[in-house]
This record gives C-alpha cells, structure tokens and sequence, in this order.
C-alpha cells in the first residue's frame, strides 16, 4: 500500500514540474528589452538597486518595474528611472502589484485595456 502512495506522490511532483515549466510566462531578456529606451542592459541593471535603497522596495519588486517599463518601450533614457522609482512607490505605498502599478505610470489608469503598454510584456 505505501508504494502505491509512493508512486502517486513521484506522479504528483513530475506533474506538478511539467506544469510549472509549461505554463510559466514568457519573458524577454534584458538585453532585447533595453534598447526600447535607448539603454544598455547594465545600465538598467543599475536602476534597480538605487530605487530600492531610495523607497524601501524589494529589489525584486524594482527589479520587475524596471524590467515593464522598459519592455513598454514609454520611458526614454532620461525619465526611466523616474518612472520606476513611481512605480515601485506605488506598488509598495497602495498594495498595487507591480504590474498594475507600471499600467498605472504609463497609462494614468489603473487597469489594463485593449491598448496596454504592457501589451507583449
């Protein structure tokens, strides 16, 4: 009888693998996503770190508003990291997820419509 439950088991980890890398998002690398705002992939690497040493933010939550917003392809070189530091203090300040709150800086709406910035990100 333990095998049995055994074998369920293994059956339940390799399905729940086979879903978890089937059905996770794909993303861009950062290096295709850079030249959207006329920067280089360091330099929005960089980014990151400082907004969340100015607000108190993760530096995962940075991390991923940086990486919309540069995906939108909005933000230029020189209101980039404006931007993102907005974001990720909204995200923190009104419980936004991060991906409503670059919708929210890009777009001055809240959700997410038929023309999203946040299209192919």
């Amino acid at each position: 009888m333990k095998h049995v439950f055994t074998v369920i088991g293994l059956g339940f980890a390799a399905l729940f693998v086979v879903v978890f890398f089937t059905g996770r998002l794909d993303s861009k690398h950062l290096a295709l996503v850079a030249p959207r705002v006329g920067m280089q992939p360091e330099d929005l690497s960089a980014i990151a770190p400082r907004i969340a040493s100015q607000i108190g933010a993760t530096i995962g939550t940075s991390r991923r508003v940086v990486y919309l917003l540069a995906c939108s392809g909005v933000p230029d070189r020189s209101t980039m990291e404006a931007r993102a530091r907005e974001a990720a203090t909204i995200t923190e300040k009104q419980r936004m997820t991060v991906r409503e709150a670059a919708v929210l800086v890009l777009s001055g709406k809240a959700q997410e419509g038929a023309v999203s910035p946040l299209k192919d990100c």
